[in-house]
């Protein structure tokens, strides 16, 4: 049995008319034993990145129910729905020339039962915290990514890279998507962060961690994180989902 606190908080940078962030939260684990939690942050320099955005998390919203009835499909759901999106945001674009170039990046967490299904393309991230620690569990679609992969620089020296966001995969660019997937069982206590890189950009894992680790509530800590962002000058779109629980009792709240 799951018992859960999360909280979502998004704001509206300098950069853009609109947030061009789109959150969604759905839980469903007092009927279905599963949940969904997305952030979706509108491609920088684009225009209608709100409506990217929104199309992603509409579009897992409208099929949230087919999960309970193919459980033992999560990636397939995962993967297909991923697709089907990215073709209606390129034919969008195609049908509206104001909207050349829409993309949405994704992150996303699907906890049905007592397993984790975390999926991303472009460089929104999700973090873990639990007994084993604290780490990213996805990985950042970006130039700046691979050359830390290759061990050109250190993951500390992400945030300092002057083409940190330049990515190389999004929903609505061109070329086939390929979207990373990753999966466990919770344990008995975790906390999950899912965010756009408003925060991540400004703001460093170890203050990530420590903010996390601190005795306050989900809400809190949103708050928390949002105003470290904007203290250290994060003048793009923030959003933040932070899910906490355990393993003791079934009680949703937010």
């Amino acid at each position: 049995m799951l018992n859960i606190e999360f909280k979502s908080l998004s704001r509206k940078g300098n950069k853009h008319k609109k947030n061009e962030d789109n959150a969604i939260n759905l839980n469903r684990l007092n009927t279905f034993n599963t949940a969904l939690f997305l952030v979706c942050h509108g491609v920088g320099g684009y225009a209608g990145g709100d409506i990217a955005s929104f199309k992603v998390v509409d579009k897992f919203d409208q099929r949230f129910n087919s999960i309970r009835e193919n459980s033992h499909k999560i990636r397939d759901f995962i993967h297909h729905t991923i697709h089907d999106v990215n073709n209606e945001i390129k034919e969008y674009s195609r049908q509206n020339p104001f909207y050349p170039n829409l993309a949405s990046t994704l992150v996303g967490l699907i906890i049905i039962n007592d397993v984790y299904h975390a999926f991303s393309v472009g460089d929104s991230r999700v973090y873990l915290r639990d007994k084993i620690g604290f780490r990213q569990i996805n990985e950042d679609d970006s130039l700046v990514w691979r050359r830390y992969k290759e061990g050109i620089i250190k993951k500390s020296e992400i945030i300092k890279q002057k083409d940190k966001n330049i990515i190389t995969a999004a929903l609505g660019f061109d070329g086939k998507i390929t979207p990373h997937h990753y999966t466990d069982n919770v344990t008995d206590y975790f906390q999950f962060l899912l965010c756009s890189d408003g925060l991540t950009d400004f703001v460093t894992e170890g203050d990530i961690e420590k903010i996390l680790a601190e005795d306050k509530s989900v809400h809190e800590k949103c708050n928390d994180l949002l105003n470290l962002a904007l203290e250290r000058g994060s003048d793009d779109d923030i959003t933040i989902t932070l899910i906490e629980g355990d393993n003791n009792q079934l009680n949703w709240s937010q």
